[in-house]
């Protein structure tokens, strides 16, 4: 008998396992939210869950699907499938909600909708303007924040800061893997971690801004030269602080301990 071409193979396993994560999802049965602000690292999380569980990530959109490409590396984790929204779920739910400091959201989701060609802010000078504009048509990154605050009260949650993730990932797996009634060992997380790190599949995606040149001196110029610290310092002038602390910002800066003091915004005017 004639072997399948792995390429195939793999293929085909890949869409197997998608189908019956979307079954799963559509027949009701038990799920955890994974919600947050865009740009706040759920790309990132769904491939180490879908390396962990061996099955596709799905989310409520119907393209976003992070796929898997091995069988599951332990079965702590059971089918559970972790969804991913931006929006608040209807339902009760457990949630996770990984948040990330705004104002590096805020300008890495600027970034996004100028690559998918909603806008055209891209000089250091339109950074105040393009950040209101994304405000006022995708909502503040406050006001998301805030609405998950008021989700903790009545729904089973656990927030988690993408610069955890980034810094320890695997420590974050494995309190997220306790939060979904999983227990799964510092050793399979950290190899979950590995083989993470030895893809480029989040890299090779258009759409993340990493193979597209900006202009230098530009705002994504600046983010990109800067993609690894905060790169908001960089890139907000008085205007962007002021205007971030207004719109209700710095209660949440200070709520996860990306600032310590509320006068941040007022420090260091340019």
């Amino acid at each position: 008998m004639a072997r399948l071409d792995p390429t195939v193979e793999n293929h085909a396993r890949q869409a197997i396992m998608d189908f019956l994560a979307r079954r799963r999802l559509r027949t009701g049965a038990r799920k955890v939210w994974l919600v947050s602000y865009p740009r706040s690292g759920s790309t990132l999380l769904r491939q180490y869950f879908s390396i962990l569980q061996g099955c596709a990530q799905l989310s409520v959109y119907p393209d976003d699907v992070v796929s898997a490409k091995s069988f599951a590396i332990t079965h702590a984790l059971g089918d559970v499938p972790l969804v991913k929204s931006h929006q608040m779920p209807k339902d009760d739910g457990a949630m996770i909600y990984l948040v990330r400091d705004g104002r590096n959201a805020t300008l890495s989701f600027l970034y996004m909708t100028f690559l998918f060609g909603g806008h055209r802010f891209s000089e250091l000078s339109e950074v105040y303007d393009g950040i209101r504009r994304l405000d006022e048509t995708e909502g503040r990154w406050a006001d998301h924040v805030a609405q998950a605050h008021e989700q903790s009260k009545t729904r089973r949650m656990l927030f988690v800061r993408y610069e955890d993730l980034v810094a320890d990932p695997a420590a974050s797996l494995v309190q997220m893997a306790r939060f979904m009634d999983g227990n799964i060992s510092s050793e399979v997380a950290n190899e979950c971690v590995r083989r993470q790190r030895a893809t480029d599949d989040y890299a090779q995606n258009p759409y993340n801004g990493y193979t597209y040149q900006p202009t230098k001196g530009s705002i994504y110029d600046l983010l990109k030269r800067n993609r690894r610290g905060d790169y908001w310092r960089d890139i907000f002038d008085d205007q962007s602080k002021r205007y971030f602390h207004q719109s209700g910002g710095t209660r949440w800066l200070l709520q996860f301990g990306y600032e310590q003091a509320a006068d941040w915004w007022a420090r260091d005017a340019r």
